[in-house]
């Protein structure tokens, strides 16, 4: 297992994919935007842990507490905090949010920026593992449930649609199943990417 991680940490420091794998996820009628200096940098973090021979990794389904995102399906991550860099961010919002203890974190990479135009973000995803699996804990106001998808499962979802009806039209949407949740939107297109290096691993 450990000639996947070492083979995952290579390919982070190549050329990425970027766009050309994030866009498969994209839903129709998504704003693009520029990436300018009103969007608020924010970070979210890929966390692997070995399982039953697999490498797995955390998803969150939010709180439905009325902002944008409310309900849907994350990685654990969120809003930069001063002075942090990406890493840091990505590695606080984790143990705030699911309770990764960031010094049992082994950074790996980072893979493409996303920008997010609904709430003005700008997500960089990190991605690292862990040795054991952590003892996960939601944050109550932010987390209902904490689930996990391997990297194999991830690899083998079938991209689904859906049509959506917003702003007096009907949009197509695509998104990953996963455990019975829908995957999409920033997560789905951040996970698209994710998906298209570790394919060429497995």
């Amino acid at each position: 297992m450990d000639h996947f991680i070492e083979k995952l940490s290579e390919l982070l420091k190549q050329p990425l994919p970027g766009w050309m794998a994030q866009k498969h996820l994209m839903p129709e009628g998504r704003e693009l935007k520029s990436l300018g200096d009103n969007l608020h940098p924010a970070a979210v973090l890929i966390s692997l842990y070995p399982q039953n021979g697999e490498w797995v990794f955390p998803l969150i389904r939010r709180t439905i507490d009325g902002f944008v995102h409310s309900g849907q399906i994350a990685l654990p991550g969120g809003r930069r905090d001063g002075t942090e860099t990406d890493i840091e961010t990505a590695l606080r919002e984790a143990y705030e949010e699911v309770n990764i203890l960031p010094e049992q974190v082994e950074v790996l990479g980072l893979t493409s920026v996303l920008p997010i135009p609904v709430s003005n973000h700008i997500v960089q995803p990190v991605v690292g593992y862990t040795r054991n699996k952590p003892d996960f804990i939601p944050e109550p106001k932010e987390v209902a449930e904490i689930f996990t998808v391997s990297i194999k499962s991830l690899c083998e979802r079938e991209i689904q649609y859906e049509s959506r009806h917003f702003k007096n039209r009907d949009w197509e949407i695509p998104f990953f199943e996963i455990d019975g949740h829908k995957v999409w939107g920033a997560t789905a297109m951040i996970l698209s990417e994710f998906r298209t290096l570790v394919t060429q691993l497995i």
